[in-house]
C-alpha cells in the first residue's frame, strides 16, 4: 500500500523529539492502534479521509498515535512514552496558536492510563467521562410536534442568510465539526426550530462515516424546557433515516443529567462509559 507522508520527519517546534507525520491512506498497524477508539466516529472518519487531518506516530511500525479534530485529541498505544507526550504537547501547542481555548483528550476503550495533561505546559487538567449512547432507527422515522409557534427547518443557505438571532452560534458549531460552513452542509445536515426570526434549537449530525452518524444538539436558554431538543433531534435522525443511514451515535457528559435522559428519552442505548480529559488553557 502506497503510504503518503510529509518528506521528512517533522517536530512540531519540539525539541530533540523526531515523529513522522502521516495522512491517508495508513498503514494497518497505525489503523490498528485507534481500533479502542471505533466508538468515537471522528477516528473512523480521520482513518478514512474523511476528515481532514494529521496522524503523529513514532514510526510507521508505530507503538503510540495522536491525531486531532478541532479541539479533539485522540490517542493511543504506549501513552506511558514520553516523546508520546511530547507529541500531545506539539499539538495543543499548534490549536492554542490559532486561539483554541480547550482541548478534549480521548483515550482508548479500557484503557487504565490516562492523566496526560498533568505533563502537558499552559493548561489546566480535568479527567472526566463521557458516556455513549447508540440509536438504530429503523426505516419508519419519528413524528415531529412542537410547541405552538415554533417551526422546524432543515440548516440551509437560505437560513443563514436571513441572519436570524443566534445564527453566529449555529455557524459556530457547524465549524466546530467541519473545515468550514460550505463543509458542513456538503458533508453533514442540520435542523433548527425557529420562533419568528430566532433560530431556538439545533441539532446537526457530525463525522457522517458509512452507515453512521453522530448527533449535537443544543438549545437557546429562552427556549428550553418546551422539548425542543427533542424535536430537532427526531428531525435530524429522520432525515438521517431517508438518506440511508441506520446507527446514530451520541455522546456526552456522564454528569450532565439532561442529556443522558434526553438520550434515553429518544430511544437511544446506553453502550459504554470511557475515559477522556478536559485541557483548559491558561
Amino acid at each position: 500500500m502506497k503510504i503518503r507522508r510529509s518528506q521528512t520527519p517533522i517536530c512540531l517546534n519540539i525539541k530533540y523529539v523526531t515523529m513522522l507525520k502521516l495522512t491517508p491512506p495508513l498503514p494497518e498497524q497505525v489503523k490498528a492502534l485507534f481500533k479502542p477508539l471505533e466508538h468515537n466516529l471522528a477516528s473512523v472518519s480521520i482513518m478514512r479521509g474523511l476528515t481532514a487531518s494529521n496522524v503523529y506516530v513514532d514510526s510507521l511500525d508505530a507503538t503510540w498515535a495522536v491525531t486531532y479534530s478541532n479541539s479533539r485529541i485522540l490517542v493511543s498505544g504506549d501513552i506511558d512514552c514520553p516523546e508520546f507526550v511530547k507529541a500531545v504537547q506539539g499539538v495543543v501547542d499548534a490549536g492554542v496558536k490559532t486561539g483554541r481555548k480547550g482541548f478534549v483528550i480521548y483515550y482508548p476503550v479500557g484503557s487504565e492510563k490516562g492523566g496526560i495533561g498533568e505533563h502537558i505546559r499552559g493548561i489546566d487538567p480535568y479527567p472526566n467521562l463521557r458516556n455513549y449512547y447508540v440509536l438504530e432507527p429503523g426505516k419508519t422515522g419519528y413524528p415531529v410536534n412542537l410547541s405552538q409557534g415554533y417551526r422546524i427547518q432543515r440548516i440551509s443557505y437560505d437560513i443563514l442568510e436571513k441572519r436570524c438571532t443566534n445564527t453566529e452560534l449555529v455557524m459556530e458549531e457547524m465549524r466546530s465539526e467541519r473545515a468550514s460552513v460550505d463543509d458542513f452542509l456538503d458533508k453533514s445536515f442540520g435542523f433548527c426550530a425557529l420562533y419568528d426570526d430566532v433560530i431556538a434549537s439545533w441539532c446537526m449530525s457530525e463525522y457522517n462515516t458509512g452507515n453512521r452518524f453522530e448527533i449535537g444538539i443544543e438549545t437557546h436558554t429562552d427556549h428550553r424546557r418546551k422539548g425542543l431538543a427533542f424535536q430537532t433531534a427526531r428531525a435530524c435522525i429522520n432525515h438521517g433515516v431517508e438518506t440511508g443511514y441506520d446507527s446514530v451515535g451520541w455522546h456526552c457528559w456522564k454528569k450532565n443529567e439532561a442529556s443522558n435522559r434526553l438520550a434515553l428519552s429518544l430511544g437511544f442505548k446506553h453502550i459504554l462509559e470511557y475515559p477522556v480529559e478536559y485541557l483548559e488553557v491558561k
